[in-house]
């Protein structure tokens, strides 16, 4: 089989029918075998394994939210396959990170006709969940969580609960302690990036990138409504400093709470954590250019 489609057909409250049409005749018009599989929320990573052992796929195409991207890191860096991401979900936090600003027809042609491949870093949290652009622990974790529970889908609802978390901010202590210094913390968040920017285009860490073997912290350390007017004016200038951020680099490190926290990783909440233990795992997705 040459291409491998995942489709989360819910992601971004948005409709992938028009996409599907349009994918299955470009393919049957470049006589390219292929298979399509939606998620259903039930074992999808296990069987897009079994799907990569029987069929062999030259290249995986996933369509859908970030969140859905992260769901199959784990076999797509084990099988070592050329990967293309097309955003159709609500915030797409890694669409400019990765240069996928066109249109999804525009973006699966790309992918199909490229012979190029760039190798990006992962990181390795608690040896049990991968991240690929950000994560975080507090103010944005909270947010995730009550888009989440919310009906209703899309950037206007999740505009409409970063502006609620954000303006009613409470700190916390926690400890980091990286392959080179320790440090003792409070902040109102504190993110883990091996990306740049959140899904609504605000820069968040100024001196990553996703292939430099290296991952950052990012300490809110307190926002008030003035930092956030910043932060938004700062998504049109990137010059814009935000006063309130400290960033840290590392290789390697592990996060010690006093209390349990949401932790939420490309935009799915995992679960609540007292203790992390983060490590890159460099150049460990093969991602289609």
């Amino acid at each position: 089989m040459d291409i491998l489609i995942i489709i989360n057909p819910v992601s971004g409250d948005k409709n992938k029918v028009e996409f599907v049409d349009f994918a299955k005749h470009f393919l049957e018009k470049s006589k390219l075998s292929y298979h399509f599989y939606k998620t259903t929320g039930k074992n999808d990573s296990d069987k897009i394994e079994q799907l990569l052992i029987e069929y062999s796929p030259q290249k995986v195409i996933v369509v859908g939210g970030d969140g859905t991207l992260n769901m199959f890191l784990k076999p797509l860096m084990d099988f070592d396959i050329q990967v293309g991401f097309i955003p159709m979900g609500s915030a797409n936090g890694m669409a400019v990170e990765l240069n996928l600003t066109d249109s999804p027809q525009i973006l699966f042609k790309r992918f199909l006709k490229s012979k190029e491949s760039k190798k990006l870093d992962l990181l390795s949290i608690n040896d049990s969940h991968l991240l690929l652009h950000l994560g975080d622990i507090g103010a944005n974790a909270n947010l995730v969580a009550n888009y989440d529970k919310d009906e209703s889908r899309g950037m206007f609802t999740y505009a409409k609960h970063f502006w609620s978390e954000f303006q009613n901010l409470k700190g916390f202590e926690f400890e980091i302690k990286t392959d080179q210094m320790d440090y003792e913390r409070k902040g109102v968040m504190l993110a883990i990036c091996n990306g740049r920017k959140f899904g609504t285009g605000i820069p968040l860490n100024t001196i990553g990138r996703m292939d430099d073997s290296f991952f950052e912290f990012v300490v809110v350390k307190a926002m008030d409504f003035s930092d956030l007017l910043k932060a938004a004016l700062s998504k049109f200038d990137e010059d814009y400093k935000i006063e309130s951020l400290e960033t840290i680099q590392a290789k390697s490190a592990t996060v010690k709470l006093k209390e349990p926290r949401l932790l939420q990783i490309d935009g799915e909440v995992i679960e609540e954590f007292t203790e992390l233990k983060i490590e890159v795992l460099p150049k460990a997705l093969k991602f289609i250019q």
